[in-house]
């Protein structure tokens, strides 16, 4: 008899943890969809509107939020930074080098603080913000959050 509630016990105890353990494979992923993903998603939707900013200082703002965002911004599963690295795993080409695209945006952003100082009525103003709207739209927008491999 006693034997009988031992394995009763034990089998009472695994089956409140895979309860546990299921409850928990449900609950974060809700989490992370519903309050994490969101808040650390913005970076291509703020380039996005940058592109159509009609003054080269709304554009310089949100190039520049846009940049601090993929700053702070970690790989899910690689917790890397999303400044480095490759979102390819075998075929890593500057089509997917995460270098390349943020050295891009911040030349993009160093573009914008030159122009700046332009006169917003002379044809060289016009000229700039066109080519850097041009540039901004020809980003290719990788997305490495949950695939990021680091570059070898």
């Amino acid at each position: 008899m006693k034997q009988k509630n031992r394995k009763n016990n034990k089998a009472s105890i695994f089956s409140i943890g895979n309860v546990l353990l299921l409850i928990a494979i449900l609950i974060y992923p809700a989490y992370f969809v519903a309050w994490e993903y969101p808040q650390r998603r913005d970076v291509w939707g703020v380039l996005d509107r940058a592109q159509i900013s009609a003054e080269s200082e709304d554009m310089y703002d949100l190039v520049d939020y846009a940049i601090t965002t993929l700053e702070n911004r970690n790989g899910l599963i690689s917790g890397r930074l999303q400044t480095e690295g490759n979102c390819a795993l075998i075929f890593q080409t500057p089509d997917n080098s995460l270098d390349m695209q943020y050295t891009a945006m911040k030349n993009i952003r160093t573009r914008l603080e030159r122009t700046n100082g332009f006169d917003k009525s002379s044809m060289e103003y016009q000229a700039a913000i066109d080519d850097i709207r041009g540039t901004i739209r020809e980003l290719p927008y990788l997305d490495c959050y949950i695939w990021h491999w680091e570059a070898r």
